[in-house]
């Protein structure tokens, strides 16, 4: 159930008007505050960026804004010249300064493709993000069946993140939905195609995280070794988040 809980927790994630969005910003951002959880940003040009070894998230560039999406949350920077600034929970009040000692990856090898992505991803901001409780929109029929159109709308475009939304929610209908999730009464999940058929629609844009949900998802239906099998070359394609899920399922086998 742990698993099921897992993916079903990837759901779980001002305007800007001049220039279009684009993901191109590429460098090693560090800060010198010991105080914040994130001692760097590595941003890849290409729509990824590392969070301090924590895993990669996803981000986009609009005017003079930077955001990026960790795992639930958002993270929302002013940039100027060389320079970060934190202006959202978690990071605020905290500066990062592009060091160019360092290196980063370029990974930008297609600029359309590269270029549409990042707009997905900022019409995805523009029409997920609500100014009260996130959790609002789980106890709220219509506004929960406007939420997963637009998710389901976005992934048909070719945005990955919607993608693993879309992933989180079937797993979540397939368990019982919100109610079976709130009254700790999940369902146990049979193999469902269409989840599977997702899982690689999602790796086939690129996304490693793909292998990392399937693996959990086959981990939920018992076949571990599937999921061993997913979880290994989402790792070998550099997924922190894969390896940690291993870890986690190694442990509650143990633990038995």
């Amino acid at each position: 159930m742990k698993y099921i809980l897992f993916l079903i927790g990837i759901i779980s994630s001002g305007l800007f008007n001049a220039q279009e969005a684009d993901n191109n910003l590429q460098g090693y951002f560090m800060t010198n505050s010991k105080e914040t959880l994130y001692p760097y940003f590595a941003f890849d040009g290409n729509g990824k960026v590392d969070i301090a070894g924590y895993g990669k998230g996803d981000y986009f560039v609009k005017n003079d804004s930077v955001v990026v999406f960790p795992d639930k949350d958002i993270f929302i920077f002013k940039m100027s010249k060389n320079r970060l600034s934190g202006n959202s929970t978690w990071v605020k009040d905290t500066k990062w300064d592009l060091k160019k000692d360092s290196i980063a990856e370029n990974n930008r090898k297609d600029n359309t493709l590269a270029k549409k992505n990042a707009q997905l991803l900022y019409e995805y901001y523009r029409k997920t993000r609500v100014k009260s409780n996130d959790l609002d929109k789980l106890f709220d029929e219509n506004a929960m069946g406007n939420y997963t159109k637009t998710i389901d709308d976005l992934c048909t475009r070719g945005l990955a993140k919607a993608c693993m939304e879309k992933f989180g929610f079937m797993v979540m209908n397939d368990a019982g939905g919100m109610e079976a999730v709130l009254k700790n009464k999940l369902k146990k999940l049979k193999q469902n195609p269409e989840i599977i058929r997702l899982g690689q629609k999602i790796i086939s844009m690129g996304e490693i995280e793909g292998h990392t949900v399937l693996g959990s998802y086959y981990y939920s239906l018992g076949d571990k070794a599937k999921a061993t099998k997913e979880w290994e070359t989402a790792t070998d394609k550099g997924s922190t988040k894969a390896g940690m899920a291993q870890f986690e399922a190694e442990m509650n086998d143990a633990a038995k």
